[in-house]
């Protein structure tokens, strides 16, 4: 077709376009897994995060609570209860009886020293006691090396406890803890019941919001939980709730007591101490905790999950603001980097999406191979009809020319007429033979062909067919030479394609197997072999070019300027005759040659 290439480019360019969508829908498939993955890991992370704030909060405040729940009266080492009966239950006047404090005694884990300091900035332990209240404590069974390790800790204590103004300033403004952060996680709810149905898959900004705002409203829950529980606590220590009383609180102890806060972390360096405000009526102090901070960490970071193990504990106050913070005690938990996201190399999408590219670059490939056949038949078909149309042109115009002679009466010579009149009767045989060939090929194309199978002897067959083949080869001044097997052979086979089928390889052979002039030898060879029974064509001619052997057996590979200089023909003999032979339950295959000339052996089943 001259304008091949156009339908070329066409098909080209809609490959492009296809397989180009393609891929950009798969690039996109592709990323939009790989965000879900990794929101999905996101959220995983913040789970584990938020299960572990909650985890580390209940020992900070199971702390908390235990300590708030302490009265003031036990930060000396030595007090009078109020209320103490006798044996025989008679009160006993507060101040007679001292008790020894609970916190002399007391073994810690997570503090490392209980203290007391007044407005004066005097500092005092009831862990450390000092003149005769030592010897008290030693007559109550305490060891003296407790009490040396608690003299040690004080001195270490009075080292590193931040100054009175400091202190007294964190009361200033009676802000409770977390105070600001249940703000947030108010606002963060907000925020979680408006958007949370509306968080786009495919907007991880989206989904980092939506993370921060869980988050915060989670560790605002906490947040409130625990201070209720710190202001209870609080609240009990001093025996009377004074949330509930604004009048004034009448004087039923020494101590005086009339407010007690809920203890507040302060950081001074590395160190970390809770304190209270203790209010009386004449007096303010400040009673706080110690704590071995390296222990409390390790405490803390065991109730983290495996899979953050590069989790870290920092301070609060020097974490950036999105940093997941504990409510009961001063510290942010940063959970590490994020762990890179490995994707399993066949999940449902993949597989999806390699199907879809299989079956798009087959559903391509069938079109190109559709187009080409296309257009490899309507090319055959071109070279066919241009072919036939020369074959046919030769022998009808010998046809008119010479009739037109005989007619007009212009040959007077009767050897002339005779020649003529020979010349006229070849030139009709050629047009048969030409014209059966396309009506037999035709009828196998359609499925129309009949096979009538009788048995016979091959003897018998040959000889059927020599007086016709013999004429075929006279025609080419060259000699035919039959050669059958002593042992009688026989084929039950369609007698007329056999015939179709031999006279068309005689005739190729008288074609192209002769050697130029005259003479020459066409044999017929009949013997049984592999297969079957096997006929044999063999001539003496040029042979068979190697690139001629691809397309030998191929319909109509003739062109009109192949079929103007070459041989009479249309390239269809071979093809129709290796089609009858294989409807025969048969062969046509081209045989070896040692030297010059070609061999064709039809294979027939015995």
């Amino acid at each position: 077709m001259n304008r091949s290439w156009l339908i070329w480019s066409v098909l080209a360019g809609c490959a492009f376009l296809i397989l180009g969508m393609f891929a950009w829908i798969t690039q996109r498939a592709l990323t939009s897994e790989k965000e879900r993955v990794e929101a999905e890991a996101a959220s995983l992370l913040g789970e584990r995060v938020r299960l572990s704030l909650s985890r580390m909060d209940g020992i900070g405040s199971d702390l908390l609570v235990a300590e708030n729940l302490r009265a003031p009266m036990v930060y000396r080492a030595f007090f009078s209860p109020s209320n103490i009966l006798t044996n025989h239950f008679q009160n006993v006047e507060q101040g007679v009886v001292l008790q020894p404090s609970p916190l002399l005694v007391e073994k810690l884990e997570f503090v490392a020293l209980h203290f007391e300091l007044g407005s004066d900035g005097l500092v005092t332990s009831p862990q450390v006691p000092i003149g005769n209240q030592r010897e008290r404590a030693l007559g109550a069974g305490l060891g003296e090396g407790r009490l040396e390790e608690m003299d040690a800790r004080f001195a270490q204590l009075k080292t590193v406890l931040p100054m009175v103004p400091k202190v007294a300033a964190m009361f200033g403004e009676g802000l409770k803890l977390e105070e600001a952060e249940v703000d947030d996680a108010e606002e963060a709810n907000h925020w979680l019941v408006q958007n949370a149905q509306q968080i786009a898959p495919g907007k991880p900004e989206e989904k980092v919001k939506y993370q921060d705002s869980l988050t915060k409203q989670e560790q605002g829950a906490r947040s409130k939980s625990i201070n209720n529980r710190l202001d209870r606590a609080a609240q009990k220590s001093t025996g009377w709730d004074n949330a509930k009383s604004l009048a004034p609180v009448p004087i039923v102890n020494p101590d005086g007591i009339m407010s007690v806060s809920p203890f507040m972390p302060i950081w001074e360096g590395e160190e970390l101490f809770f304190i209270r405000e203790v209010r009386r009526l004449r007096s303010r102090v400040f009673q706080g905790l110690w704590i071995k901070r390296d222990i409390l960490e390790s405490a803390l970071m065991a109730e983290v999950p495996v899979d953050l193990g590069s989790a870290s504990l920092v301070r609060s106050d020097g974490a950036a603001e999105r940093t997941a913070r504990l409510v009961s005690l001063p510290w942010a938990l940063l959970p590490g980097a994020t762990p890179e996201v490995e994707m399993p190399p066949f999940t449902p999408l993949r597989k999806t999406l390699i199907a879809g590219w299989v079956a798009a670059v087959l559903a391509l490939l069938a079109l190109y191979l559709l187009l080409a056949g296309v257009m490899k038949l309507s090319a055959r078909r071109a070279a066919f009809v241009s072919s036939v149309t020369h074959e046919l042109r030769t022998p009808l115009t010998t046809f008119r020319l010479y009739s037109e002679m005989l007619v007009e009466g212009m040959v007077t010579d009767e050897a002339k007429r005779q020649d003529y009149l020979r010349t006229m009767l070849s030139e009709s045989e050629r047009l048969n033979h030409l014209v059966e060939n396309v009506l037999s090929y035709s009828q196998i194309e359609r499925g129309n062909a009949r096979s009538k199978f009788e048995k016979l002897a091959v003897e018998d067959l040959v000889e059927r067919m020599r007086p016709v083949l013999q004429r075929r080869v006279d025609q080419e001044g060259a000699a035919l030479s039959i050669e059958m097997e002593d042992d009688p052979l026989r084929v039950e086979t369609d007698v007329t394609a056999v015939e179709q089928i031999l006279f068309n390889l005689i005739d190729n052979a008288c074609k192209y197997g002769l050697p130029e002039g005259s003479g020459g030898r066409i044999t017929l060879k009949v013997f049984r072999g592999r297969g079957g029974v096997i006929f044999e064509v063999r001539d003496e001619g040029r042979g068979i070019d190697r690139a001629e052997k691809k397309r030998l057996f191929r319909a109509f590979h003739k062109s009109a300027h192949e079929a103007a200089h070459d041989k009479p023909g249309v390239g269809l003999g071979l093809a129709l005759c290796r089609r009858l032979a294989r409807a025969l339950g048969g062969d046509l295959k081209l045989g070896e040659t040692k030297g010059r000339g070609a061999c064709f052996l039809l294979v027939l089943r015995a």
